[in-house]
C-alpha cells in the first residue's frame, strides 16, 4: 500500500527545536524543493532513509572510479533490472560521447549526471536529492531538470541551501525553518493558490524582494527584521538577507499595524521575533531576535520606552 503523506518528527537538541515534525503530502509526478540550512537539511535526509519506498542520493556518492561511463549504466542497468537499452541512457544524460571514459576522468556534471541515471531507473516512488546542482555547468543543469521531469509516477524532494537552484527545478519551492515549512511566492511561478486569490476580498501584504533576478514575496510574518545601509534596504528571513526596493519609511507604513516596530532610524524589527531586550550601557541597547542563527539589532535609547508600553512591561 502506498504511503499518502511522509511524516517527519520533529528535531529538539538543548530544548530547541532546530526541526518541527513535519507532514509531507506524497505527490506522485511533482517535484518539491526545500530550502534551508545545513543541519536541518542531514536531518530530513537521515529520517528520509528509512522512509518505505524511498531512494536518497547525497551530495556526496562515490562513483566506481575504475569503471567506464558505459560500465557503470551497464551495472545500474543489471542493479534495477532495466529493459532499456544502455546506448538510450547514455543518450538520456548525453553522456554517448563519453562512454569509453573511466569516472575519474569526467567532469563533475557529467559526474552528477552518470549518478542521475539511478534516479530514473529505481523503482522507488520517492525521490531525495542533496544539493541537486550543486557545482553544475547551466548545460548539465538544464539535462537534469529535463531527466527530473521524466521520472514518472515518482515524487522528487530536492533539498538545498540554494534557492536559485531549487526554483529553476521545482514545481513548489519551500522554505523550511523552526516554525514549519512555507511556501516561497516567487513572481513568474504558478501556484495552486492563484485562483483563489484573484478573487478574494481580503487584503493580502506581501512584501517584495527580489533575488537573483528573481522577484520573492514575503508574508510579514516570515520576515525577521529589516535593515537600511546607505539606502540599501535589505529583508531578514531565517538569517538571509534579501534586497528590498521599498524605503524604510514605506516599510514602516506597511508593516506597523502588523506588529512591527521602528526600533532605530536603520531598523523595522517583528516583535513577534524579539526574544530579550538586552542592556549594554545605561545609554546602549539591542533587541535579541529569535531566528536560525543568533542575532540582534540596535534599539534606539528613544525607543525603549515605547517598546515597553507597546508590549506593555
Amino acid at each position: 500500500m502506498q504511503t499518502t503523506t511522509i511524516d517527519i518528527p520533529a528535531y529538539v537538541e538543548s530544548g530547541n527545536i532546530i526541526c518541527p515534525p513535519l507532514t509531507i503530502p506524497h505527490q506522485p509526478e511533482f517535484i518539491m524543493g526545500i530550502y534551508t540550512d545545513q543541519a536541518k537539511i542531514q536531518y530530513l535526509l537521515k529520517v528520509l532513509m528509512k522512509q518505505p519506498n524511498s531512494y536518497v542520493h547525497l551530495k556526496n556518492d562515490n562513483l566506481y572510479e575504475r569503471l567506464t561511463v558505459k560500465e557503470h549504466v551497464s551495472f545500474f542497468k543489471k542493479l534495477f533490472n532495466s529493459s532499456e537499452t544502455v546506448e538510450a541512457l547514455l543518450q538520456l544524460v548525453d553522456l554517448f560521447d563519453f562512454k569509453n571514459m573511466k569516472a575519474t576522468q569526467l567532469s563533475n556534471s557529467n559526474r552528477q549526471l552518470l549518478h542521475y541515471l539511478k534516479l530514473y531507473l529505481t523503482p522507488a516512488s520517492i525521490i531525495v536529492v542533496e544539493e541537486p546542482l550543486q557545482n553544475m555547468e547551466d548545460f548539465s543543469k538544464q539535462m537534469t531538470v529535463q531527466l527530473f521531469e521524466k521520472l514518472s509516477q515518482k515524487m522528487i524532494i530536492l533539498l538545498s541551501n540554494n534557492v536559485e537552484d531549487l526554483f529553476i527545478s521545482c514545481h513548489e519551492t519551500n522554505r523550511l525553518d523552526a516554525q514549519g515549512l512555507c511556501l516561497l511566492d516567487v513572481v513568474g511561478q504558478d501556484t495552486a493558490t492563484n485562483d483563489i486569490t484573484t478573487f478574494s476580498p481580503m487584503k493580502i501584504e506581501k512584501i517584495p524582494t527580489k533575488k537573483n533576478d528573481k522577484i520573492i514575496l514575503f508574508n510579514p510574518p516570515e520576515i525577521d527584521y529589516i535593515e537600511s545601509v546607505e539606502g540599501n534596504v535589505s529583508v531578514y528571513v531565517a538569517g538571509e538577507a534579501y534586497p528590498c526596493t521599498l524605503t524604510l519609511t514605506e516599510l514602516e507604513q506597511r508593516l506597523l499595524p502588523l506588529g512591527f516596530f521602528r526600533c532605530h532610524r536603520s531598523y523595522i524589527v517583528n516583535l513577534q521575533k524579539v526574544r530579550e531586550i538586552i542592556t549594554w550601557t545605561k545609554n546602549s541597547y539591542s533587541l535579541s531576535i529569535h531566528t536560525t542563527t543568533k542575532t540582534t539589532v540596535p534599539l534606539s535609547k528613544n525607543k525603549l520606552t515605547s517598546l515597553k508600553e507597546l508590549i506593555g512591561i
